[in-house]
């Protein structure tokens, strides 16, 4: 199920994030998320934040700032099972448009997006990591059941 985050997801959050970071972002020093994660760590409840749960398990998370997903994390055991797509499904629910930043070097993220109906919209560097990444834009086209980012 996907429901709202509460403060006592905090630490199980964190966890997926830091764990989803390192892994997905091989070619970042690691310590860069580890000398931020307490300032993620404040941040987190700022935003609009969904979990999945599942028996009581959080799985993944999808934390938003209005309609931009500054940040989509599953546990690496429950990847590949539906989760992420499910977190997506939700935020489109309550936008006409989503954008996210992804790494260029991160193929994995790109296909997931483009999956989902993203499409690159542009290039930058980041300039934290001064690694090049897309930013990532999907319109959401609410009650129409044909399109790629249709609900």
């Amino acid at each position: 199920m996907i429901r709202e985050y509460r403060a006592s997801d905090l630490d199980r959050i964190m966890a997926i994030w830091l764990q989803g970071n390192e892994q997905a972002h091989h070619f970042i020093d690691a310590n860069f998320f580890k000398n931020n994660y307490e300032l993620v760590k404040l941040l987190i409840p700022m935003s609009t934040v969904y979990v999945q749960d599942i028996d009581g398990t959080i799985t993944g998370f999808i934390g938003l700032t209005e309609n931009y997903i500054s940040g989509l994390f599953v546990d690496s055991a429950y990847q590949h099972q539906g989760n992420g797509q499910a977190l997506i499904a939700k935020a489109k629910q309550q936008h006409n448009e989503l954008f996210a930043h992804v790494y260029v070097q991160n193929t994995a993220a790109i296909a997931f997006y483009q999956s989902q109906g993203f499409e690159i919209d542009s290039q930058s560097i980041n300039e934290e990591t001064n690694q090049p990444e897309y930013l990532m834009a999907c319109r959401v086209e609410h009650n129409v059941k044909i399109g790629k980012c249709a609900l």
